[in-house]
């Protein structure tokens, strides 16, 4: 397993000499997580990365510095994260962060877009007329549209936890309690979920950068995780 270095959290290869990242050279390198109970991770200052159901023990990950003044020379203090960094591991697996999820939800929005460019054309071929001078036009694209929308995001999400974009970049979704995801959660984290998390300029999406599990407010009501393919 990695190394980490202790004073900012780099991870570090087995032959590193110093943190390319703050600079400090040789530094004692430790295991990035140590398995521990939830109680014990809270009476030692540390937060938990994730609590799979089932009595799963957590993984948990701290920053020590060493600070002077007010009585804590020389002692290294615990900081938390406000999240985990991307590639962070939760229990066996190894969470996805912010820029893969938004790298799959860009594709899926481009597969959308490409779709509806070409369900506008087909119509306008077949009918010989614009779809924006027929209200029937506009409607057969936005149908076709939502179809596609549907089958991608309920279906194939629902079917194998991945949608086109994220199986495109290798991550997928999973339940908190380690059941399979399926239609019925998809239904949760898509069609209520989505809206939701764009309220407020899409305070739901970033709602991962600060979360603990960096869950968005759709990953909170279906209670899934974004992790990477194995």
């Amino acid at each position: 397993m990695g190394k980490f270095c202790p004073y900012c959290g780099k991870q570090l290869s087995d032959r590193s000499k110093f943190c390319p990242q703050c600079g400090n050279t040789a530094p004692a390198r430790r295991q990035p997580g140590v398995a521990v109970d939830s109680a014990q991770a809270r009476s030692v200052g540390a937060e938990p990365v994730l609590g799979l159901a089932g009595g799963d023990r957590v993984q948990t990950r701290a920053r020590a510095e060493t600070r002077t003044g007010n009585g804590t020379a020389g002692r290294p203090q615990v900081f938390r994260r406000y999240a985990p960094p991307t590639h962070a591991l939760i229990g066996a697996f190894e969470q996805a962060g912010f820029g893969l999820r938004y790298g799959a939800w860009m594709f899926d929005f481009l597969i959308t877009l490409i779709g509806m460019m070409l369900f506008t054309f087909a119509i306008t071929a077949a009918r010989r007329q614009s779809v924006v001078g027929s209200n029937a036009n506009l409607l057969i694209v936005a149908s076709l549209t939502l179809v596609l929308f549907l089958l991608n995001f309920l279906v194939l999400a629902g079917s194998n936890g991945q949608s086109a974009g994220m199986r495109i970049l290798g991550i997928y979704i999973m339940k908190l309690d380690g059941t399979p995801f399926g239609m019925k959660d998809a239904v949760k984290r898509h069609l209520l979920g989505y809206p939701l998390s764009t309220l407020a300029f899409f305070l739901g999406f970033l709602w991962m950068l600060w979360d603990p599990r960096q869950q968005g407010w759709h990953d909170k009501i279906a209670k899934t995780i974004v992790v990477m393919s194995k």
